[in-house]
């Protein structure tokens, strides 16, 4: 195949992306040293993809990409911690015979070479795609942003009665039709300030 689509992600061979806008060959794996807990990131370019089909096995296939990798030694890959800004070289490829992994695990980066600099002829900077359809949160806080609405409704409230008391604790009740003729009074008397106005 020359095209594969796997965790959200569309990967090319590097023969089909040579000639396009996008580019889609370029790839990245995290693995250990030697089977240490140490780990480090080995950055490639898809050569071949190829799906491997099991006899015997009904729906029993498995895809694997063929890289060409770059150097992970300091020689052929450098990390500027300051910045956050990997570079590999690109005209450097690893020795060790490694070419082959399973698509599942592959992420995806592309590879922006430097326009005005001929010392840094060599290098690209790597820089990783995120998968389409997926929202990456770095930071997630626990701190809700506002109160419960019902805690500031009840604050409102005690607030309402301890202002809307009698000094003197004096309490009266009202009818609603002397509710109604203090509204009338107070229409009628917002009526005769606009005609005064006027």
């Amino acid at each position: 195949m020359n095209k594969y689509c796997v965790n959200d992600f569309k990967f090319q061979t590097e023969e089909v992306s040579r000639n396009k806008k996008t580019n889609n060959s370029g790839v990245y794996i995290q693995g250990d040293v030697d089977g240490t807990s140490q780990t480090i990131e080995y950055y490639g370019v898809i050569q071949k993809i190829i799906e491997v089909r099991y006899s015997g096995w009904r729906k029993k296939n498995i895809v694997l990409f063929r890289y060409e990798w770059f150097e992970p030694s300091h020689r052929g890959t450098k990390v500027d911690q300051q910045h956050n800004i990997i570079e590999v070289k690109h005209t450097r490829k690893s020795k060790s015979y490694d070419p082959f992994i399973i698509a599942q695990n592959a992420k995806q980066v592309y590879y922006a070479p430097y326009p005005l600099r001929r010392d840094k002829a060599d290098w690209w900077v790597v820089i990783k795609s995120k998968s389409v359809g997926r929202i990456e949160i770095d930071n997630v806080l626990d701190v809700a942003y506002q109160n419960n609405v019902e805690i500031v409704q009840q604050q409102v409230d005690v607030e309402l009665k301890t202002t809307l008391q009698h000094p003197q604790h004096i309490l009266e009740e009202v009818s609603d039709d002397e509710i109604l003729n203090v509204e009338e009074e107070i229409f009628k008397n917002e009526e005769n300030e606009s005609f005064d106005d006027e």
